[in-house]
């Protein structure tokens, strides 16, 4: 998996350091998007489906170890290929790195260093290698996109829903959805209204709490 088929999800707060990775990926021939903290980063992640994640450990509010937990934690990128930046001398970074199914390097770092990582991370994906020692060995989920009406109990949300692709039937789908570990559901392209119309707002992402949908629809069955 390289060049243009490779996406990368860079997450960091630091514009310089930005810049640099932005300019060395884009003349490696791989595709860029980019995060300045978790909350955008994890949009990102499950809008964009990268590749590989480059991830900052230093961000503004949760921090780069809580995102990667949370990314393990999710079955649909628990063997998503990351490598964990830090310019901070924190003891043991490496060790923890690792324990996360991640690579670390240090910043000031070489652009050759971290593109010659990223495209082995992209090529042992694609070929169905395991993590670095202590990450998940099952593989990334795919996902298929799917228009959907969310009611609850006073709104109505349509929306974007991520859904397995071996899953053929809506209903099995949402219900494997229902049935794992996670207390939100994402869905993208939101617009919440009241039960009888009323516009309330339009977001590009957002992660609703599975224990208040009462029901859901293909996006045009529901009225």
């Amino acid at each position: 998996m390289m060049g243009t088929m490779t996406k990368v999800l860079v997450v960091d707060d630091d514009p310089s350091t930005v810049t640099v990775v932005r300019y060395h990926l884009e003349n490696a021939g791989f595709t860029g998007v980019y995060a300045n903290d978790a909350g955008e980063g994890w949009r990102l992640l499950v809008t964009e489906m990268p590749d590989v994640a480059v991830v900052d450990i230093k961000l503004p509010g949760e921090d780069g170890w809580s995102f990667l937990e949370k990314i393990r934690a999710d079955g649909r990128f628990s063997n998503l290929p990351a490598i964990v930046l830090s310019g901070a001398a924190e003891e043991g970074a490496d060790e923890r790195a690792r324990g996360l199914g991640a690579e670390y390097l240090g910043k000031p770092f070489a652009a050759t260093a971290l593109l010659t990582r990223i495209r082995g991370l992209a090529d042992d994906s694609a070929a169905g290698g395991d993590l670095p020692a202590g990450g998940s060995s099952s593989r990334r989920v795919e996902m298929v996109v799917v228009a959907v009406v969310l009611l609850l109990d006073a709104y109505r949300i349509e929306g974007k829903l991520h859904l397995p692709p071996e899953l053929v039937r809506f209903s099995d789908a949402w219900e494997s959805v229902m049935r794992d570990h996670r207390e939100y559901v994402p869905v993208t392209d939101a617009r919440i209204t009241t039960i009888e119309g009323v516009e309330v707002v339009e977001s590009p992402f957002l992660e609703v709490r599975k224990s208040d949908v009462r029901a859901v629809f293909p996006h045009g069955i529901a009225s």
